[in-house]
């Protein structure tokens, strides 16, 4: 790479804050010019261009992040969780169905979207090491089919149509619980004013807390991922990458915290201020600060039977952010 042939690189259009200072051309990258493309996080169809590397970087739902890796897929990570999401708040009841605690879920029917995204994931997982949940018997009543095999022999799944959403189908009763994703304001005031659903747990906030202090896991559900070929043809380029989304998030917290961040939150500023005295910096990049979640989230992906086998760090991140 030279500053007179730019390399150009498609880049994810995110509305993150934390990468917001990279798409306005804030951060620079020396012998780079990024191109905005926007691309889905999912991975529900086979992908040519993932498949083949023929990309620049993209905004990965963590879920299809290991399996994609051991089918082949020409994609490697970079150690930067761009979203984070806690998932306990996500995981809600019906108030008929007997479920007291986070154990009555065992032989339960539970409704999720699909049974690979980051979400369902990290909520099994976290449920099995934490709380003893044995998911041996559960029924799982799933959307969307799975592009990559999951290598458990034992599943019960049960895919249902598109003709009513998770939620309305837990409201309606045919589901006793339900662990997924909601990013609508009109289905959490739904399920939160419904006095048929309770939440698993009604104080996600302090459990939320208590998982950040005893392992230090915020749950991350998205994570940048960059074309293999692209790191074979420039082993320099990935550090370079890391350095500036690290950068971008530096900007982007300082502007919340000189009362500059564009947030229609009051107080914002203050509010930024008790996170990083509760929680630190809970957006944490780099190998080091994350391995915690990444031992974890491996572990989770061999139990499930998402993957066959357990990589190594140098299997799926980047040589050149290895170190950080």
């Amino acid at each position: 790479m030279s500053l007179n042939k730019p390399l150009e690189i498609e880049f994810p259009v995110m509305r993150y804050d934390i990468t917001m200072p990279l798409l306005e051309g804030r951060v620079l990258i020396d012998g780079v010019v990024l191109k905005p493309v926007k691309s889905s996080s999912m991975i529900n169809k086979e992908d040519p261009k993932l498949k083949s590397g023929d990309f620049g970087l993209m905004d990965l739902n963590i879920g299809y992040f290991l399996p994609a890796i051991e089918a082949g897929w020409e994609i490697i990570g970079l150690p930067v969780f761009s979203k984070r999401k806690p998932v306990y708040q996500l995981i809600f009841c019906h108030a008929d169905a007997a479920i007291h605690g986070p154990k009555d879920l065992a032989g339960k029917r539970i409704g999720s979207r699909t049974y690979r995204t980051a979400l369902t994931v990290w909520a099994r997982g976290l449920l099995r090491d934490h709380y003893a949940v044995d998911f041996a018997n559960v029924r799982w009543v799933l959307q969307a089919k799975e592009l990559f095999p999951v290598h458990d022999k034992n599943l019960k799944i049960e895919y249902v149509d598109e003709s009513k959403n998770m939620s309305q189908r837990l409201i309606a009763g045919e589901l006793d619980a339900i662990i997924t994703d909601i990013s609508d304001a009109r289905l959490f005031e739904n399920l939160e004013n419904q006095p048929k659903v309770t939440r698993l747990f009604p104080d996600y906030l302090n459990e939320d807390r208590k998982l950040y202090r005893e392992t230090g896991i915020f749950t991350p559900v998205h994570m940048i991922v960059m074309s293999r070929k692209l790191d074979r043809e420039h082993p320099e380029l990935a550090a370079k990458l890391f350095a500036a989304f690290e950068k971008a998030k530096a900007i982007a917290y300082d502007d919340i915290l000189s009362d500059r961040g564009g947030f229609s939150v009051v107080y914002l500023r203050e509010n930024m201020r008790e996170q990083l005295e509760t929680w630190g910096d809970p957006w944490m990049y780099g190998v080091r600060a994350n391995r915690s979640t990444f031992d974890a989230f491996i572990n989770y992906n061999v139990e499930q039977g998402m993957i066959r086998t357990q990589p190594s760090y140098a299997d799926i991140l980047a040589a050149g952010t290895l170190d950080t």
